[in-house]
């Protein structure tokens, strides 16, 4: 067994298992061949070696990191072009991942070794349509040839140390254009808005979270929503020349029954009176209600409707795309405890992908979708 040090990408078909669930075994085996037909040739052409075929599955080594992304760039504008017509069920979206490194090559020409485990890794958190590769690929590919973007550091089950990550930032190749051609494409046209997916301000977001709020207390106000059980009213009476307040308690029934007296309690006068126990009744609810709106709608449609106002939407931090409905809602029942004080919200001033606590505890950012 030789080792070499030699570039990878592993691509697989997104939503393989339960995008065939349905099929019959020769529609399954016409999808695999299609795949084929249309990835391999396009691997060839970039000098990739198929070591192996793992189900849906293609592990490819390289020599020329530079040709392995350009490659994996080249991929998805064919799977692209593709899909434009064909329905949903016919589609083939693929992620592909792209490592270096050193690995051993047995005497059948399978490759073996920690560059392919952390090739795996990262092809799990890559998404559909994205070529992903980590800094070993990054610093030796040619980058004057293939316009990228950082995504940050991962850790990986396995991989004792944290990896970076980073994503090639749009899907047309690139490799044969000169450099000028290169900088001109990757530039942004007069006229044409462009997308700034990381700027989203913290005024804007913080707009964002009083709208909302706004919102939830008109449509709790609207609905008649004020708290679970039976509701509690105070009565406050001063006790004449003294000092002392006596403090009622009086349980209305929402059935529509008679007032009950349950008790009477004398405190000093600056003590306090209660008189806030009816808004702390209704805080459980509220914050309830806080929860689900916004994991329903960050779950549903990547925005709430203030976000959306604000032009602002979340996505995952690892990936860029949309948030999976456990993220979505982990973030929103997390963004309570930010809510205490604001220093959650407050934390992404100076937090370096000015994220609140809840974006980092759901793995989580905001970015903008308005155009500069």
């Amino acid at each position: 067994m030789e080792t070499r040090h030699i570039t990878i990408m592993l691509t697989d078909i997104k939503g393989f298992t339960s995008k065939t669930s349905a099929f019959s075994r020769a529609e399954t085996q016409e999808l695999l061949a299609r795949h084929r037909e249309l990835v391999l040739p396009v691997i060839e052409k970039f000098r990739g070696r198929l070591v192996k075929t793992i189900g849906d599955a293609f592990l490819v080594a390289f020599n020329s990191p530079t040709d392995a992304v350009i490659c994996g760039v080249e991929i998805q504008d064919v799977l692209k072009a593709h899909n434009s017509d064909k329905p949903q069920e016919e589609k083939i979206e693929i992620r592909i991942a792209i490592n270096a490194g050193e690995v051993s090559v047995d005497v059948d020409g399978d490759i073996y070794g920690d560059a392919v485990n952390i090739t795996s890794r990262l092809e799990s958190i890559a998404e559909a349509g994205e070529v992903f590769f980590t800094e070993a690929v990054y610093l030796s590919m040619n980058k004057k040839e293939v316009p990228s973007s950082e995504i940050g550091y991962r850790q990986f089950k396995g991989i004792p140390e944290k990896i970076k990550v980073f994503r090639v930032l749009r899907e047309t190749p690139v490799g044969a254009q000169s450099p000028g051609e290169t900088a001109a494409a990757a530039a942004p046209t007069f006229g044409t808005p462009q997308p700034a997916p990381y700027r989203a301000g913290f005024w804007r977001r913080l707009g964002s979270l009083l709208t909302d709020m706004v919102i939830i207390l008109i449509i709790m106000n609207t609905l008649g929503l004020q708290s679970c059980g039976p509701r509690a009213r105070w009565e406050v009476k001063d006790k004449a020349g003294a000092k002392d307040i006596i403090l009622k308690k009086v349980t209305v029934d929402d059935g529509g029954s008679s007032p009950v007296l349950e008790r009477v309690e004398t405190k000093s006068a600056g003590w306090d009176t209660g008189l806030q126990n009816s808004g702390a009744k209704h805080a459980p609810l509220k914050m309830l209600f806080w929860a689900l709106y916004c994991g329903i709608f960050l779950w549903r449609f990547g925005a709430t409707p203030a976000m959306k106002i604000f032009k602002l939407k979340a996505v995952d931090f690892s990936s860029g795309g949309p948030l999976t409905a456990d993220k979505a809602f982990l973030r929103a029942f997390f963004s309570l405890v930010s809510l205490f004080g604001l220093l959650g919200y407050v934390w992404a001033i100076w937090e370096k992908d000015k994220r609140t606590w809840h974006d980092i505890i759901a793995g989580s950012r905001i970015v903008s979708n308005r155009y500069p």
